[in-house]
């Protein structure tokens, strides 16, 4: 959807001062040219003027003379309110309900709910009792999805603004590539427009995993059983995620690194390395530092 002064007026009620057009809402670090973004902290003015993608700033009175001349400013009391109401319209504007794509070798259980459209299941693909598979969830071929697992649910994202707290709507998909295994009792958040959430082929998951919205799973990954992977992080491929680790919001997870039992991932991880501690460290490391303390004692 094309945004300009009219959509804006409809989503928010705040009039622009000039004529615009964007191409979508995004986030600061947006790589698709004309968006219209929002910036309610002086920290981030300086990465708006750095990103040339950035067409369009809302903003408030106070921060309106810090942007280049090349970008269109449009002041309003609640900033984040009037941005994230924005994205909220628009995903009730472009919602498209579309009927079912499931292959006929499908074998669903008759306890399971599937939702009646916006979703699409592979060839040979396997879906165990209790399963619930909401809209925009699309499932490869030979997948096996187990007993109580949740697909497609609403992230976990309510901005807290000026005017109270508002909820963002969901209107990305979830993607399971080929040959995946869901465990029992996972949830799958489906991610927003600007991030779905993928699972790649091949990838296992064990019981009780939660992935949030807009996490990219590369292919051959393990992820053991009550890990946690918070927002938009990526595990690239042949990934192990152990026991109960947690992945905090927006971190790298180099392909063929492993994160031990417990683990509490807040940076990145480099290819091929092996972290483990809260926080989490080099794994070599985090031994030398436990010896250490057994010394001590």
């Amino acid at each position: 959807m094309e945004i300009n002064e009219q959509i804006l007026k409809e989503a928010t009620g705040v009039i622009a001062a000039m004529p615009f057009t964007a191409t979508q809402p995004a986030l600061i670090n947006t790589q698709l040219s004309g968006s219209i973004t929002f910036v309610d902290d002086k920290k981030f003015v300086a990465a708006a003027n750095l990103n040339s993608n950035i067409g369009v700033v809302i903003t408030e009175e106070k921060f309106s003379n810090q942007f280049d001349n090349g970008k269109i400013v449009i002041t309003t009391s609640d900033a984040r309110h009037c941005f994230y109401s924005l994205i909220n319209f628009i995903a009730r504007q472009q919602y498209e309900k579309k009927s079912n794509n499931i292959h006929t070798s499908v074998k669903i259980h008759t306890k399971a709910f599937v939702a009646d459209h916006n979703v699409t299941i592979g060839v040979g693909t396997v879906i165990e009792p209790n399963v619930t598979i909401l809209p925009d969830v699309i499932i490869g071929s030979n997948c096996i999805i187990r007993a109580g697992a949740v697909l497609g649910s609403e992230g976990f994202e309510h901005k807290r603004t000026k005017k109270g707290i508002l909820s963002v709507l969901h209107n990305g998909n979830v993607f399971i590539g080929n040959d995946v295994e869901i465990g029992a009792n996972n949830t799958v958040d489906k991610g927003f427009s600007f991030r779905h959430t993928i699972i790649g082929d091949f990838t296992k998951t064990d019981n009780l995993v939660h992935i949030a919205h807009g996490v990219h799973i590369g292919n051959g990954c393990f992820i053991a059983a009550s890990a946690m992977l918070a927002g938009s992080v990526t595990l690239k491929d042949d990934v192990w995620i152990g026991p109960g680790a947690s992945i905090a919001s927006q971190v790298i997870i180099g392909t063929k690194a492993q994160v031990t039992i417990g683990a509490v991932v807040v940076k990145d991880v480099e290819d091929g390395q092996t972290v483990s501690g809260n926080f989490a460290i080099p794994h070599r490391k985090f031994l030398k530092h436990l010896a250490r303390m057994q010394d001590e004692k």
